[in-house]
C-alpha cells in the first residue's frame, strides 16, 4: 500500500478533507470521476489513482464523500472494487439517512471490509480546525481504526456508539433544526423587504438572539443585502441534498411528513430554477417570485 488514507469524491468537501489529511503529514491517495478535481491536490502531494478499485487497494482506510449513498453505491458496485475492499476499513462521509447507513454496513461487511458511518457538520474551509465537527458511528474496533484520521479533519469529533444509523439519524435531526431556521429567516428578510428596511440588519439582529446559528444567519444577511450568491461555501444543491432526504426518512420510519415536505418542495424550487450552484441564501429569489 502507497498511502494511509484514500479520499474518494473530491467535491468541495471531499477536497477540503485531503487538503487538510496532507497537511497534516499523511500520505493521501485521491480519486475522483473527473480527474481534473484532483490535479491541485497532486501538486500538494497526493497520489492520484486510476481507478476507484486501485485507489482503494491503496490504502487500509477509505473516506468517501459524495454527494449521497446512491452517488457513493454508484463507485463502490464494482466486483473490482467489491475485490479491492477485502480486509480495509470504508468510512461513509456522504449524506444519507440511517436506513441507508445500515444497508451500507451490511454491504460492507458483506466483502469483508469494516464500516464507519460519519456525518460532517462543518464547511469544508473548516476542515481541519477546532470549528469542525464530525459524529460518526458503528463498531467500536472500526471506529477505532478511523478515529485518528477523523480527528484530524475534526478535533470535535463524536461517537455516537455502535448503532450504525445513529450519526446520520442525528444528522437528519440537526439538518430538519437548520432548514427551519433557515427557512424562518429568509422568510423574514422578505418581511424586511417588503417594508423597505435592511435585511442584513435584520439577520445580525437574529444573529444575536440566537449565537448557535449567528454566523451563519448573518452571513445570509449580508449575501442577500449585496445580492451576491456566488463563491458558496455550500451550495444550494447541497443543501438541498441535505435537506430531501427528510422526507425520506419519515416515510422510513412513518412519522410526520408535513414539516420535511414544506421544507424540501421550497429547496427543489431553488435547484429547478438554476441556482444550484449559488448560495443557500439565494433561495429569497424563490421567495421573491411566490410574492
Amino acid at each position: 500500500m502507497h498511502s494511509e488514507v484514500t479520499v474518494i469524491g473530491l467535491g468541495a468537501m471531499g477536497s477540503a478533507l485531503a487538503r487538510a489529511l496532507l497537511q497534516a503529514g499523511k500520505r493521501v491517495t485521491v480519486w475522483n470521476r473527473s480527474r481534473i478535481k484532483a490535479e491541485g491536490l497532486a501538486v500538494a502531494g497526493a497520489r492520484v489513482a486510476d481507478n476507484a478499485a486501485s485507489a482503494i487497494a491503496d490504502s487500509p482506510v477509505c473516506l468517501v464523500c459524495v454527494d449521497n449513498y446512491t452517488v457513493a453505491n454508484s463507485i463502490l458496485g464494482s466486483d473490482e472494487v467489491a475485490a479491492a475492499l477485502s480486509g480495509k476499513l470504508l468510512v461513509q462521509l456522504s449524506t444519507g439517512g440511517p436506513q441507508e447507513a445500515r444497508e451500507s454496513e451490511q454491504w460492507a461487511h458483506a466483502r469483508g471490509a469494516g464500516y464507519v458511518d460519519g456525518a460532517i457538520l462543518a464547511f469544508p474551509p473548516q476542515m481541519g480546525s477546532h470549528e469542525a465537527s464530525i459524529i460518526a458511528s458503528g463498531a467500536a474496533a472500526a471506529f477505532e481504526q478511523a478515529a485518528p484520521l477523523l480527528k484530524i479533519l475534526a478535533p470535535s469529533l463524536s461517537y455516537l456508539g455502535e448503532r450504525i444509523g445513529a450519526a446520520s439519524a442525528q444528522d437528519c435531526a440537526v439538518a430538519a433544526y437548520f432548514a427551519g431556521a433557515l427557512l424562518g429567516a429568509l422568510h423574514g428578510a422578505r418581511i424586511c423587504e417588503a417594508e423597505g428596511l435592511r435585511v442584513d440588519e435584520f439577520c445580525s439582529m437574529l444573529s444575536d438572539i440566537s449565537p448557535l446559528l449567528g454566523g451563519d444567519i448573518r452571513h445570509l444577511g449580508a449575501v442577500i443585502q449585496a445580492e451576491n450568491y456566488g463563491e458558496p461555501q455550500a451550495s444550494l444543491k447541497t443543501w438541498t441534498a441535505a435537506i430531501t432526504r427528510l422526507e425520506r426518512h419519515a416515510q422510513q420510519v412513518d412519522i410526520h411528513r408535513g414539516f420535511p415536505e414544506f421544507a424540501s418542495s421550497i429547496f427543489r424550487q431553488g435547484v429547478d430554477a438554476g441556482l444550484g450552484a449559488q448560495e443557500v441564501a439565494a433561495l429569497i429569489k424563490v421567495l421573491r417570485a411566490a410574492s
